[in-house]
């Protein structure tokens, strides 16, 4: 009986792992745009260097006033898993006026993620 159990769960963590896999790629595609990913480790490292940027919370109103990164501004787009991104047409902000008007400062954007 515990065999069967502990094979039931190898052949359920073996297909929950191959779905995984053929996940579409949204990343590669907004990497070829210009966009860079970053992990927490190296925007901690830039925080702590000093680095003039703005740190931009995408998520929306009721999550950013739930917990955000200290700093960080609202600027809330469009509530889309990144799976879901049209690369070809850009989110809609809808508050880019919190956004800086120098065109050379570095933007740095978090969201919930890409789910």
């Amino acid at each position: 009986m515990r065999a069967r159990i502990v094979a039931g769960l190898v052949l359920a963590m073996s297909l929950a792992c191959a779905g995984a896999e053929a996940r579409p790629d949204w990343k590669t595609p907004l990497e070829r745009l210009g966009i860079r990913f970053i992990s927490a480790r190296h925007l901690h490292a830039l925080m702590a260097s000093g680095e003039r940027f703005v740190l931009v919370d995408a998520r929306d109103e009721v999550h950013y006033r739930r917990g955000r990164i200290p700093g960080a501004v609202s600027v809330p787009a469009e509530d889309r898993p990144l799976a879901f991104v049209d690369v070809t047409r850009p989110a809609q902000l809808t508050h880019p006026e919190r956004l800086p008007t120098a065109r050379d400062t570095l933007l740095i954007f978090y969201c919930g993620g890409p789910n």
